[in-house]
């Protein structure tokens, strides 16, 4: 049986020029694959707004814990985890009317021009209220719409052990980093801890 693109960034993970060419490899067969159209989403990139399809046919992977990417074309752009679920987890990215994407989408003209001024004032209030003040949700929808809201995907990993998923993370944001510098990509959009 094929190991999975998690344990392959797993098992080197204490490794980061390992872990580098194990990322590359992963990314590699990521790229090469054709987007998700039906079926498993192991190792296909899901266009965003093909994410509840995905979630209705790929419901296990939807249920369990584990490591995500978001990207943009060939450039990876965001690198989280779920400790519950990706179906819970992405409330924020897709499934709510005020997602990441959805914002991403509705006010792409204007984000592109204008940053996070390109919302509306009841947007920005909105979330100001609900999210104390945070503008990190905003500025993800923001540089989603800069990117291109079109060519917007994802790819899950789906992991069991929630402390092996934080270890990867932690782990991989900064070969993640490397990998897209040394490419003259742009910086990920996480935000260092």
């Amino acid at each position: 049986m094929k190991q999975s693109a998690f344990n392959r960034l797993y098992e080197v993970v204490g490794n980061s020029d390992r872990l580098l060419v194990a990322y590359d490899n992963v990314l590699s067969d990521l790229f090469k694959n054709t987007f998700w159209q039906e079926g498993p989403t192991e190792l296909r990139r899901v266009l965003w707004n093909q994410g509840r399809r995905a979630q209705v046919e790929d419901s296990e992977t939807f249920e369990s814990p584990g490591l995500y990417l978001w990207g943009s074309k060939d450039i990876p752009l965001y690198i989280g985890i779920t400790r519950g679920s990706f179906s819970k987890r992405f409330v924020r990215y897709i499934w709510s009317e005020r997602s990441q994407c959805n914002l991403a989408q509705q006010f792409e003209a204007a984000l592109r021009s204008m940053g996070i001024d390109g919302f509306p004032p009841e947007i920005r209030d909105w979330y100001a209220r609900n999210f104390g003040g945070s503008t990190v949700r905003l500025e993800g929808a923001v540089q989603f719409a800069k990117a291109g809201i079109a060519e917007i995907w994802f790819a899950l990993f789906p992991h069991a052990t929630v402390a092996e998923i934080r270890v990867l993370e932690q782990a991989l944001i900064p070969v993640a980093e490397k990998w897209n510098e040394n490419r003259g990509l742009g910086k990920l959009l996480n935000k260092q801890r």
